[in-house]
């Protein structure tokens, strides 16, 4: 059984422009669980509705390309993790790109017997794999290795729905169980849930939320309510997870049981207090159960599914308080792009410290597979300049291709991106 979660949480953080409106920029059905993901600005629509579609735009949704016929079975799950997108890609099977898309390669698969993997977490650093047993598969090498958490519940089967981390807090959703929380990085889990059980989670700016009726809050590894509720009052939070968070904001799909009609609702303080995101979104309710919902730095992206015409991808423009703060970079540390670039057979990388610290610069492929260690010791506050030649017995054997550089320091890190050309 893929996700098929009723209950789901959605967390964005942008300022709404006041009156946008929201516009149809897509009449496409991929199927009742068609669902949509984002990296960068490239927005993703996929789905299964008698043939496999995967839909990319690169244009905030105006123009579609089919990119089905670049993978060898169903698509189950898209999601980008640091300079790349995954894909989860028929029994178990790991595809990335390194380009927003436009080639794949295969990765390792996942070893694992008697269930699937259904959906793909990151936290920044690591990326999780969650199946739809008791398992959720742990990779700190974008997807080179994993490995396996277990949550040991014996007193009914665990069947996955979602998951959520934060460093060693853990949040995981099964079917007719709800969520268990782990303090300790999956080594234990406890059954938690508020009177009605969570059904999704998601993590937001270091704190753990989930959905049911009305929207809670982890705290002290127990679940706090933070809303009493949507218009209506009796309605169901809903929503997908995305790439991008900034500042406070929270976006999230509701569904008034009553009315049979969906709005989507935005907070701008983390969910005490709720108002309508744009106009004229049609109120018929999407039968997308999961990842119906998508965001970049410019827009809103919905997907509906509906016995109704209005069945099709919807956009809303959204404007951020101010310029994206990226976290990796900061006034004093910084990585330079390496130079020249494209290069043949040595380049030169260039960083700053401000402050002594313990600093690792290394080189991936582009399946994130580290392929040199350049600076791996403690350096003093300075401009650094480091040489990477791949004419050195070692790296002879690379060859032509995009390859990426990570820099940390301390709390700092910063990737780019270089092109070898032999």
């Amino acid at each position: 059984m893929r996700k098929m979660s009723l209950i789901v949480l959605f967390l964005f953080q942008f300022v709404v422009t006041i009156n946008a409106q929201w516009e149809k920029v897509a009449s496409y059905f991929v199927g009742a669980t068609g669902q949509m993901a984002v990296h960068g600005s490239t927005v993703f629509l996929y789905g299964y509705q008698g043939a496999q579609y995967v839909y990319r735009s690169t244009d905030n949704g105006t123009t579609w390309t089919n990119i089905a016929d670049k993978f060898p079975d169903k698509v189950y799950y898209v999601h980008g993790h640091g300079n790349f997108v995954f894909a989860i890609v028929g029994v178990n099977a790991i595809y990335v790109s390194a380009d927003d898309g436009v080639t794949w390669a295969a990765k390792p698969g996942i070893a694992f017997t008697g269930g699937a993997i259904m959906s793909l977490v990151s936290d920044g650093t690591t990326l999780y794999a969650v199946s739809n047993r008791n398992a959720v598969f742990k990779s700190v090498d974008y997807g080179s290795t994993w490995t396996q958490i277990n949550i040991n519940y014996t007193q009914a089967q665990v069947l996955g729905l979602d998951f959520a981390a934060v460093g060693n807090t853990m949040a995981f959703c099964a079917v007719n169980l709800g969520s268990f929380i782990s303090a300790d990085g999956g080594a234990s889990w406890v059954l938690k849930n508020p009177p009605i059980a969570v059904g999704s989670v998601q993590a937001h700016n270091n704190e753990i939320y989930g959905t049911t009726f009305g929207m809670f809050k982890l705290v002290n590894n127990d679940w706090t309510k933070i809303a009493s509720g949507f218009p209506g009052g009796l309605g169901i939070t809903a929503g997908t997870k995305g790439s991008i968070s900034m500042g406070t904001k929270i976006f999230t799909y509701y569904y008034d049981i009553i009315t049979q009609s969906a709005k989507i609702f935005v907070s701008d303080n983390n969910g005490s207090n709720w108002s309508e995101a744009g106009n004229n979104l049609p109120t018929a309710i999407t039968s997308s159960l999961n990842n119906f919902l998508a965001v970049t730095q410019d827009y809103l992206y919905c997907y509906i599914s509906s016995s109704q015409a209005v069945t099709g991808v919807y956009r809303l423009k959204i404007n951020s308080t101010s310029a994206i703060e990226d976290e990796n970079i900061s006034s004093d540390f910084s990585l330079e792009q390496n130079y020249p670039n494209p290069f043949n057979p040595e380049t030169t990388i260039s960083y700053k410290l401000q402050v002594a610290s313990n600093v690792s610069l290394k080189v991936y492929d582009v399946l994130g597979n580290e392929v040199a260690t350049l600076v791996d010791e403690l350096k003093q506050q300075g401009n650094y300049k480091v040489m990477f030649n791949v004419k050195t017995p070692y790296m002879a054997s690379l060859p032509s291709g995009i390859y990426f550089y990570t820099l940390k320091a301390g709390s700092f890190s910063s990737t780019k991106k270089m092109l070898l050309i032999k």
